[in-house]
């Protein structure tokens, strides 16, 4: 396909749910072998336009009104979803919602089966596949047991069974460490070379310095292309004042006294068991360990960072402390053996923040998911808790929004509000897991500030991240995990 051809092209795209404009008039046209960055705060639209690309919305919930909305010049507007699956490949925010099947293996041999590949090719392409992209390991573990990093792996070797012109990438990196992050790089310029087009969505934009493209959507849902400022400094300039070029920060100076130890692990060793069908009658089961022999402690204030490649095992110890995976060795909380606990005693000593906040909420509206998690830990009286709850999701930035769903906002927004939600109680122990993941850069350091704010006020908390520079900058002590063992670096 010869490059500079049109393969995306919009004209005046409008949509607005239950009467809520979430895009207006948007025109945009992405090229053969251009890479695209699209840019915006957290909630400003940009994954509801890769869905209205991808055919998501309207075919599942309001109304779209558009000029032209092509691609390859084929009119796609009212196609649905699969319609548009041979034309638009979408890596999700969420890599959950990319799979049908229980695993990798089954996913491939599902994308390939659909794609018409020979039979007698599917298992040689699968084998080659997960060998290229380094995913072998993964094949036959159940998606429900591997990270976020491990998820989004995942989703990159499925998006490159198809032939498709466009490819929609959300946040691809949130959960990567650097190293994986510049393998997956090269397989996106590979696409481009080829003549493919990719429009990336991404909070991290000091990351796509090099595309072809910026497009900022702006607090008033239009797109407007960054690229036609004068210079990197302009661009560079308005993310600054859009809140979403990030802050040098400088590192955190250790400054606990505390002598108080509420989270002690003792030759800890986190395994999970794999069981594969040998035969109609036989089964196989092994043990494979992801951590070896932990042992550190948590005072009472600190705010500690959990660091490691993707898929070293960060959420793995999560479950682990609250007895979610089987694990040896000993975890105390405030010197009392986890083991012994029962489960309601544990949780109300110690919140998650889920990776995928979605599975945290449980009512319709965000002000109802607020006020629940106030009543929860009685700290406010029942007077008191509307208003504290209008005030907590205002200074959130969720203004306007307390009767919208906590499914139908970004996932970013659906991070922040797990978040708050989760630190409103009285724990001793707070694990987040990838605390700023789809954020902004104002908002991530909102999201941090709360956190080292509670932490002050007597509060422990231990959150896993990729973002090094994060960490360094809030982290009063960090635990690495490298070759299954747990090591502090400060």
């Amino acid at each position: 396909m010869p490059l500079n051809k049109p393969i995306l092209s919009i004209d005046k795209l409008t949509f607005e749910i239950d009467g809520k404009r979430l895009i207006d008039e948007v025109s945009l046209d992405i090229r053969a072998g251009e890479t695209v960055l699209l840019c915006g705060r957290s909630g400003s639209g940009k994954s509801t336009l890769a869905n209205l690309i991808n055919g998501y919305y309207p075919e599942y919930g309001g109304k779209q009104t558009v000029t032209r909305l092509t691609v390859n010049g084929q009119d796609i507007s009212r196609q649905s979803v699969v319609e548009r699956s041979d034309k638009v490949q979408t890596i999700f925010q969420n890599a959950r919602l990319s799979f049908s099947m229980r695993n990798l293996r089954e996913e491939m041999v599902f994308c390939l089966e659909n794609s018409r590949t020979p039979v007698s090719e599917i298992d040689r392409t699968v084998k080659h596949k997960a060998e290229a992209f380094n995913l072998t390991e993964l094949l036959d573990r159940s998606f429900d047991d591997l990270s976020g990093g491990e998820l989004q792996k995942a989703a990159f070797v499925c998006a490159s069974l198809t032939d498709v012109p466009l490819f929609i990438m959300d946040e691809p990196f949130a959960n990567m460490d650097e190293d994986t992050i510049e393998t997956y790089t090269d397989y996106m310029n590979e696409l481009t070379a080829s003549g493919k087009a990719v429009l990336i969505i991404d909070h991290h934009v000091k990351r796509w310095t090099d595309v072809d493209r910026w497009l900022l959507m702006d607090a008033q849902q239009q797109l407007q292309d960054l690229s036609e400022l004068p210079d990197t400094k302009d661009r560079i300039d308005r993310l600054i004042a859009e809140g979403i070029w990030p802050e040098e920060l400088k590192a955190k100076q250790q400054m606990l006294q505390s002598a108080e130890t509420v989270l002690e692990l003792n030759g800890v060793s986190v395994f999970y068991k794999k069981t594969r069908r040998r035969s109609l009658f036989k089964k196989e089961t092994t043990v494979h360990t992801v951590i070896e022999d932990a042992s550190f402690e948590l005072e009472k204030g600190a705010l500690a960072a959990l660091v490691g490649p993707s898929g070293v095992g960060k959420s793995s110890l999560f479950k682990a402390i609250l007895k979610a995976t089987p694990y040896k060795g000993e975890i105390r909380l405030q010197e009392e053996n986890t083991q012994k606990l029962k489960p309601t005693d544990l949780y109300r000593q110690v919140g998650l923040v889920f990776q995928d906040p979605s599975l945290q909420f449980v009512k319709t509206t965000l002000l109802d998911e607020m006020e629940i998690s106030l009543r929860a830990w009685e700290t406010v009286e029942e007077s008191q808790i509307e208003p504290e709850a209008k005030a907590l999701l205002e200074t959130h930035g969720f203004h306007n929004k307390e009767k919208q769903s906590p499914w139908l906002i970004s996932q970013g927004q659906q991070r922040r509000l797990a978040v708050i939600c989760m630190t409103v109680g009285k724990q001793r122990l707070l694990l987040v897991d990838e605390p700023t993941y789809g954020q902004d850069a104002s908002n991530a350091r909102l999201i941090m500030d709360t956190l080292s704010e509670l932490c002050r006020d007597g509060m422990t908390c231990l959150f896993t991240s990729h973002d090094r520079q994060l960490v360094d900058a809030y982290a009063d002590r960090i635990f690495e995990i490298r070759e299954k063992k747990v090591f502090k670096q400060r």
